[in-house]
């Protein structure tokens, strides 16, 4: 997957994903399919997940794995509609990576959380390191946030677990920024609900989440230093560690064909607790809505 490490991990009893697709075994086929993992790894964060929340990562690309003893691989772009910055009150449009690799069965994969190895599997239970990519923040982005200073982007390494029964999965991330520590810590919890239709060609997923973050994260994204009060206006403004965005999201895969996956997602939420009196936020609201296409080999 980005198997939802995703976060998530799914395994319900019939879903799109179960649709085996054969493997090739000669090894320049191999060979190929592991360079390209390591490219997409490398190039990833130039290629838009730079310019994603951690929420937004996992909507975008849920429901792209495809299970197999082998390597599974879908590559793809789509269009999203989404705020220009946490609390902003304008839209943009942005380009969409659609990129699912694994292999064994998802034991390794690259998806919306980073590249990631599920270390434990019991029982519908799994859960392991990751290793991802965090976006930043420019003060460009937007006039609210001029004077604010830049946010830097960040690698990040933390921990995924989910379970999975029937229907239903619940899934928790946790990553801590890396390169550039000062950004904190921040995680994302949901809940999904899964069914498939029209002879596992079509998967649909809804359910609720919430992000949270420590008090470094809460400060990089919605506080406001003295130095930057007296460059922006704005009053200073020290947020707490806590839950900051709590949401609905929904997004729905068809399998037009063995290779061909079109994928449409939507999420509302609402931003909470300190984050949502921060003087940057203009609006509590957020909306994303996309729609993709994705090539499984």
């Amino acid at each position: 997957m980005v198997r939802l490490p995703r976060i998530s991990i799914h395994v319900p009893s019939r879903r799109a994903s179960d649709v085996k697709l054969p493997c090739p075994g000669t090894p320049w086929v191999v060979h190929a399919r592991a360079i390209l993992l390591l490219t997409v790894a490398v190039l990833a964060p130039t290629l838009g997940w730079a310019q994603q929340s951690l929420e937004e990562q996992v909507l975008e690309q849920q429901g792209l794995a495809q299970t197999s003893a082998g390597w599974g691989v879908s590559l793809g772009a789509g269009v999203a509609e989404v705020p220009k910055y946490p609390g902003g009150s304008k839209e943009r449009a942005r380009l969409v990576p659609l990129v699912s690799l694994n292999y064994g069965g998802g034991r390794l994969f690259l998806g919306p959380l980073g590249i990631g190895v599920v270390a434990i599997r019991w029982h519908g239970f799994r859960a392991g390191p990751v290793l991802g990519f965090e976006r930043g923040r420019s003060e460009s982005d937007d006039p609210r946030l001029v004077g604010l200073g830049d946010i830097s982007s960040s690698a990040t390494a933390g921990l995924f677990a989910g379970y999975a029964r029937g229907p239903l999965q619940v899934s928790v991330t946790a990553r801590q920024a890396i390169s550039h520590a000062s950004n904190g810590l921040s995680g994302l919890m949901q809940l999904d609900v899964r069914h498939v239709f029209a002879a596992a060609r079509i998967l649909v997923a809804v359910g609720p989440d919430l992000e949270f973050g420590d008090s470094d994260f809460q400060h990089t994204w919605f506080g406001i230093s003295p130095g930057q009060s007296a460059a922006s206006g704005l009053p200073a403004y020290t947020p707490g560690a806590g839950i900051n965005r709590i949401g609905i999201h929904a997004g729905l895969t068809y399998r037009a064909s063995t290779h061909i996956l079109w994928r449409a997602f939507a999420r509302i939420s609402d931003l909470t607790g300190d984050a949502a009196q921060s003087p940057i936020v203009e609006r509590r609201t957020q909306v994303v809505v996309g729609a993709g296409i994705a090539y499984h080999f």
